[in-house]
């Protein structure tokens, strides 16, 4: 993509990448998590969060960001597969990008890094988790990246008083993506 930098996240990011999860999580999940519980994501509520992640305080974690003119438009984070239960060994831990950085090959782009860092680290396959009800995030990783359904991998999380069902996608070997 034509002036986008991506790159290792920095601490002064932090801001940036807390607008970007909000903003994503407010138009990914409305009709998944309860409104009320997207209404209450503010970006200062993860600021710290996210410049503990950019200073590496979270072992094995690595965190890029999408920059175009200065401001964060995406990012993803990922490392070691922080559940053995499944057998994967390195993990996509989440990707979130402004709407309107949506569909335009970004996320593709930053997975290309991600893969190259993950096989660095001789981390040579990756599961990912999605919210079932999250369909675009479904097909980029099925159609796209060309994960399967881990078998056994359906789980399910209380957000703001709903059931939230995820399933794991799994990529062995990695993607090759040109």
């Amino acid at each position: 993509m034509d002036g986008v930098t991506i790159r290792p996240a920095r601490s002064n990011d932090a801001e940036g990448i807390a607008a970007v999860h909000s903003a994503s999580w407010r138009s990914t999940y409305s009709g998944i998590v309860p409104q009320s519980y997207l209404d209450d994501m503010h970006p200062a509520k993860t600021v710290e969060r996210w410049r503990d992640a950019a200073m590496g305080k979270h072992p094995g974690a690595h965190l890029l960001v999408a920059e175009e003119n200065g401001k964060i438009i995406g990012f993803e984070t990922y490392g070691p597969a922080r559940e053995p239960a499944f057998g994967y060994s390195g993990e996509l831990y989440a990707a979130y990008f402004l709407p309107e950085a949506m569909g335009k090959g970004l996320g593709t782009e930053m997975m290309k890094t991600v893969v190259r860092d993950l096989a660095a680290q001789g981390l040579n396959d990756m599961i990912v988790w999605v919210m079932e009800a999250n369909e675009r995030g479904r097909r980029f990783y099925e159609k796209i990246l060309g994960g399967a359904v881990v078998e056994g991998s359906r789980q399910s999380f209380e957000i703001g008083g709903a059931t939230i069902r995820e399933i794991a996608y799994g990529f062995r070997p990695l993607p090759l993506l040109k």
